[in-house]
């Protein structure tokens, strides 16, 4: 087959089951459901439709090869995907085309999607119409760019296992996101490739040091007061400094291998000191430290007194967990540190024994369809804003399969705030979380948890639905024109806003066309933002800085709404 043309990805399933024909009526009924799919197959190959196009690499729109160009249906249980590769002059095709909409996506190593304003491409939807022919499809790519270097100590010795990031600011924060990692190799050197053009920071985590592990003598109290002080080498950014906002950022173009070479800086450090109190003759407690900037992770033992020491810590804040126990019945304990200028000393932590949270899923109104491809999620309701390298446990919370019955459970539970999401309804089904109930209270906001509980969820696969298009005024006052590649998202009521799945989002097609289902009844505003951050719709400061551009709308139980949206317009800060 021609490299350029497209092959079809088929759903799990067969037109033929193999069958052993036992009697003629049998015989009869397969002749004849044979003749109608063959009647169906003449029919679809008379509406067959196709796409055709080019990729090109930008700046400069020159044709590349050996793109793989994957369609995949956004109908998740019927729907078939295409893959085609691109030739020597950029083209490919795909024959027999299922009607319907479509997520495309471009893959070559070395290369990112981009959109006709050279921004990275994250939504890509295109609508395939019956009995239509695109052939002139225009996609577009560009070379990432790598920052590669060597990691070496005071004396240009080279420091082998440093974790070296590149990170970016998040658009109107100060925070930062990781986007790639390394350790460095035996020479020291490391190479993060794959980054889209842009402002980078390096930072170097070291290797764990030998020394956090030579603890009995302090930290079980043979040898009391250590005078000395603890200097070892620190977190360091780029270009050579342990202050995060001294660091320097490096400016990044499209096929750029940037050089960035960083000497370790060290510096004084501090000590945590304290005692995990109630284990059992025998019991280990591990103890770790976490920096909250997500750059840094520190753990050792607890001695069989219970008393702790963390060595080599530099100012910053951190959080400190404790797990001892056994592998079937854990303990766990945590605490937030600061540390400033001085070691942390008399630390007391208890861990405790974790519960149980089950439940019980039911689809209201004799929906259709099982319950086994849903997963239940619960998360802290205090989760950092940011996961950083090192939270993602806070930050993500923890899954439970629901069984055919509906029944689910989270086991070793530590106390806490909550909240309830619930994850793998087809995007087709219209399906919602109703409601989330504790002994009979409404908690779809949220509960506190000290115990063993019993949930219970109900799930409508009647939600709202909400139709339209996307538009935007060019500079002439006739000149209206529909906007492909936009994020529509009907954002909820204030209360709601710290549930992620009560954001229900849609992407416009070629045509400017979007379709948001599942939409829970209440009031929402109805916006549409192109080249955003994903999910920078949840944060508070971009959703009061675009307070005058969306759509105010109400959204019943099973309410289908037409709507026309402008495009809203976005500060450069949040792009």
């Amino acid at each position: 087959m021609d490299s350029a043309a497209g092959t079809q990805v088929l759903p799990l399933f067969h037109k033929f089951p193999s069958l052993t024909i036992r009697s003629t009526t049998l015989a009869i009924f397969l002749l004849k459901s044979l003749l109608l799919i063959g009647a169906q197959d003449v029919q679809t190959g008379a509406r067959s439709c196709s796409i055709a196009g080019t990729v090109v690499k930008e700046p400069g729109s020159q044709p590349l090869k050996k793109v793989m160009v994957q369609f995949f249906s956004e109908n998740q249980k019927g729907g078939v995907s295409y893959t085609a590769s691109t030739d020597a002059d950029g083209r490919f095709h795909i024959a027999n085309v299922t009607p319907g909409r479509y997520r495309f996506f471009l893959e070559r190593t070395g290369f990112v999607g981009v959109n006709e304003r050279g921004l990275k491409s994250e939504l890509n939807v295109f609508t395939v119409q019956a009995g239509q022919s695109v052939d002139d499809l225009l996609l577009r790519m560009m070379l990432t760019a790598v920052i590669s270097g060597r990691v070496t100590d005071e004396d240009g010795d080279p420091m082998a296992g440093v974790r070296v990031f590149a990170s970016r600011k998040v658009p109107g924060k100060t925070k930062r996101k990781v986007l790639a990692a390394q350790a460095t190799n035996d020479l020291g050197e490391y190479r993060l490739s794959g980054l889209f053009p842009g402002q980078y920071y390096v930072v170097a985590t070291p290797a764990p040091d030998v020394r956090d592990y030579e603890q009995e003598k302090s930290a079980h109290g043979d040898d009391p007061g250590d005078p000395k002080i603890d200097t070892r080498y620190l977190t360091t950014y780029y270009p050579g400094t342990y202050d995060r906002s001294q660091a320097v950022p490096l400016t990044l173009k499209a096929g750029d291998e940037m050089p960035a070479n960083l000497t370790m800086v060290s510096g004084r450090t501090y000590r945590i000191r304290g005692i995990v109190t109630g284990i059992k003759a025998g019991e280990k407690p591990i103890v770790e430290l976490v920096s909250k900037a997500g750059d840094s992770i520190n753990a050792n033992g607890a001695g069989p007194d219970g008393q702790f020491e963390v060595r080599g810590i530099g100012p910053g804040s951190y959080l400190l967990r404790v797990v001892s126990g056994s592998d079937m019945q854990p303990l766990t304990a945590r605490q937030e540190i600061n540390v400033i200028s001085a070691d942390v000393e008399g630390l007391k932590l208890a861990p405790e024994s974790g519960f149980a949270i089950s439940g019980h899923v039911h689809l209201e109104g004799g929906a259709s369809g099982g319950l086994d491809p849903y997963r239940v999620n619960l998360r802290s309701a205090e989760s950092p804003e940011d996961p950083g390298f090192f939270l993602s446990r806070e930050f993500f919370g923890a899954n439970a399969q629901v069984d055919r019955l509906g029944t689910f459970e989270w086991k070793e539970v530590n106390p806490g705030n909550y909240i309830v999401q619930l994850f793998g309804a087809d995007t087709e089904s219209n399906c919602f979380l109703k409601s989330v109930t504790l002994g009979g209270r409404d908690v779809s906001t949220g509960f506190a948890a000290s115990g063993a509980a019993t949930l219970d969820l109900g799930v409508s696969c009647n939600g709202g639905s909400i139709e339209g298009m996307v538009s935007e005024r060019g500079k002439d006052v006739d000149d209206v024109h529909p906007v492909s590649n936009a994020m529509v998202v009907a954002v909820p009521e204030e209360k709601y806003r710290n549930l992620p799945d009560h954001f229900a989002t849609g992407e416009t097609d070629q045509h400017g066309r979007f379709t948001v289902r599942g939409v829970a009844p209440g009031s929402y505003t109805l916006y549409a933002w192109q080249d955003v951050e994903e999910n920078v719709y949840r944060d508070a400061d971009f959703l009061k800085s675009q307070e005058a551009n969306g759509k105010a709308l109400r959204v019943e139980e099973g309410s289908h709404q037409q709507v026309t949206l402008k495009l809203s317009p976005v500060d450069a800060e949040w792009q």
